[in-house]
């Protein structure tokens, strides 16, 4: 049971949807993210992080995302891994909504999760600071233009720099509860 606190369950779980989203291709058109369209349909602001190009692109997400559940198993719970993936998809998907982007994919939430680690982590051990730096610099590189071969699309610089934005809300956020955003009565 200790290890479903760890992430695990929470990994499994994001990796059955997609899976099953991936599995629909009657569903990817609708679960695009598409900046013109995304507020009115409401489900591409999450959906589309959660579906992939083809399953060579699934893959490598879903093994980008199980590494870095793996690295940072103390540091994770399920509950967070799903509730972080989730807002860092919307957070990524509301910021890039005054570009003309049509996307899907994950590599945007898993720089935003991959952010949120080494920070959290960078506490403990302040070499991870140089790794933080170094994963800004590769995102400042890729917005003024290098372009590995494996990037589809221009607009790829865009998401993975919502991500790391995304970071900064998930370590803003996690030492508020809800409860402490509602007025109590007395």
């Amino acid at each position: 049971m200790q290890k479903l606190e760890h992430g695990i369950f929470g990994l499994i779980l994001l990796l059955l949807v997609m899976a099953v989203l991936q599995l629909n291709p009657q569903w990817h058109q609708a679960l695009t993210y598409n900046s013109d369209t995304a507020i009115s349909q409401g489900w591409p602001l999450i959906a589309a992080h959660l579906l992939h190009l083809d399953w060579s692109h699934a893959l490598f997400n879903y093994l980008a995302l199980a590494v870095i559940v793996v690295i940072w198993r103390d540091l994770l719970s399920s509950r967070w891994l799903i509730n972080a993936t989730l807002l860092s998809g919307v957070t990524i998907s509301l910021l890039l909504l005054p570009f003309e982007v049509q996307f899907v994919g994950l590599s945007g939430v898993i720089h935003g999760l991959l952010l949120y680690c080494l920070v959290r982590d960078a506490k403990q051990h302040r070499w991870l600071w140089g790794v933080s730096v170094l994963l800004v610099i590769k995102v400042i590189a890729e917005l003024l233009g290098w372009r590995p071969a494996h990037f589809v699309g221009d607009d790829v610089a865009l998401i993975h720099a919502a991500g790391l934005i995304s970071a900064a809300v998930l370590l803003k956020l996690e030492r508020r509860r809800l409860s402490d955003a509602v007025p109590h009565k007395d």
